[in-house]
């Protein structure tokens, strides 16, 4: 359900909510603004590095490859580490002298390695909601979810897989240091205990 734009039926909504923190915060407040909404209608992901061929002189970045859900805020990150790629293809193919053709195919893989992680958090994320349509993995989310459950549990006690969980959220590291050893083992036992 999304709030009513109107001040009042704003007002009722939020104070509606599970908590009334919200309402107690916004209920003697000065609006600045008209009231607005805005809703994402869909994540989404184009996998260019799937074409046989792309235009020369061309590129595309950002949301226009992969666009996330704005609550995860991965979007601008992962569009920052787009551009980190490309500049070290730009700097090697400078060094080397070599021309820019074909730089977008090369890019458009290297790019796809960048999107996997916010893509997978993103995704698994989001279709924790029955609600959610679009192509469902397989049985493969309600095991990640098992996994993420326990590990969870695990960084609550343990300041060092809070940092490496943090680190994989803000995409500072890959998605798959969350499954290498010996943490996955301390996971796993995790999961057995629950």
């Amino acid at each position: 359900m999304y709030p009513p734009t109107d001040e009042d039926g704003f007002l009722a909504f939020a104070r509606s909510l599970h908590t009334q923190r919200l309402w107690e915060i916004i209920k003697d407040a000065e609006r600045v603004s008209e009231i607005v909404q805005h809703r994402f209608p869909t994540s989404v992901l184009r996998h260019y590095e799937r074409l046989p061929s792309f235009p020369e002189g061309l590129l595309v970045i950002g949301d226009a490859i992969s666009s996330f859900n704005p609550v995860y805020g991965q979007g601008m990150s992962s569009a920052a580490l787009q551009v980190r790629v490309l500049q070290e293809l730009l700097k090697d193919r400078a060094e080397d002298s070599r021309s820019l053709q074909g730089l977008a195919l090369v890019f458009f893989a290297k790019a796809a390695e960048v999107i996997a992680t916010p893509w997978a958090l993103a995704a698994a994320s989001d279709f924790a909601y029955p609600k959610t349509t679009g192509e469902r993995p397989p049985n493969a989310a309600e095991e990640g979810a098992r996994y993420f459950a326990a590990l969870d549990a695990l960084q609550a006690q343990d300041i060092a897989v809070q940092r490496l969980l943090s680190d994989v959220l803000n995409l500072v590291k890959p998605l798959s240091a969350l499954y290498e050893e010996p943490l996955r083992s301390r996971v796993l036992a995790r999961q057995a205990v629950d």
